[in-house]
């Protein structure tokens, strides 16, 4: 069974992320998105792509935990991140993440690359990898675009994660109406009535660039974390810890 399921119904394509039992982004996962993005791109045949999940209440929890340790798995892991957010940028129509249950880390920055985040019943939303040791680099270039400027630093400098209502109260995201499957379909009704090519030429307009701006941003995030970061002890301290279910021990020591 494939982990992205694709259909296109109605002028309106969907993408269901499907790796139960909790949507873990793993750098081949994410590869089978931009993929299916890369695909859809070549089609004439609908006016948005919707995301969400199939796992009942889950959205995603994030990357791999195991592929942030070493410096050839965090490289992979960080050009099949960075690779499918591109493809989200570079869609030619409106892209809308539907969010239910928790949306972590590499998901949660795959909703932020998308036009418009819907956040359903009890969703929440965070960027927890400080907790591991390590940092958010498409967080870093997405997040200052995206969010207000004090919710984005919280998001990224904390890690906490924050609710769907407080979310959506701080701008972040709209607050579904009804469940998951209702707000879908509304979308989709919605978008399917509108016509493609106006619609097009104002997404093109209003992403702008986005795409080129990314890569050249988070190209040097990217390199920050390869060289800079993944030589201290606490970058890989937090993965083993978390990985062996215990609590990490930080030796506190900066980059030089």
């Amino acid at each position: 069974m494939a982990a992205v399921e694709v259909s296109v119904s109605g002028r309106v394509a969907q993408l269901m992320l499907n790796a139960p039992p909790l949507n873990i982004m793993t750098a081949a996962l994410q590869d089978e998105l931009g993929e299916a993005l890369a695909g859809l791109r070549a089609r004439t045949d609908h006016n948005a792509v919707l995301i969400s999940s199939a796992v009942p209440g889950v959205f995603s929890a994030g990357a791999d935990v195991r592929e942030h340790l070493g410096r050839e798995q965090c490289a992979r892991m960080l050009k099949a991140a960075h690779g499918l957010i591109a493809e989200l940028l570079r869609c030619p129509v409106p892209t809308l993440a539907f969010v239910q249950g928790p949306c972590l880390g590499g998901a949660f920055e795959m909703a932020l690359a998308c036009d418009q985040v819907v956040a359903v019943g009890d969703a929440t939303f965070g960027t927890p990898e400080i907790q591991l040791g390590c940092y958010p680099p498409a967080a870093l270039a997405l997040m200052p675009r995206k969010l207000p400027a004090l919710l984005a630093s919280e998001l990224i400098q904390g890690g906490q994660s924050v609710s769907a209502h407080e979310f959506s109260r701080r701008g972040g995201a709209r607050l579904a109406e009804g469940n998951q499957a209702d707000a879908i379909t509304q979308a989709a009704r919605h978008y399917a009535s509108l016509p493609r090519g106006p619609l097009l030429e104002a997404t093109r307009l209003l992403r702008d660039g986005a795409a080129e701006r990314f890569m050249a941003q988070v190209g040097g995030i990217e390199n920050d974390y390869l060289e800079r970061l993944l030589t201290l002890h606490d970058a890989n301290e937090g993965p083993q810890a978390f990985l062996a279910k215990r609590k990490p021990a930080w030796d506190h020591t900066q980059a030089g």
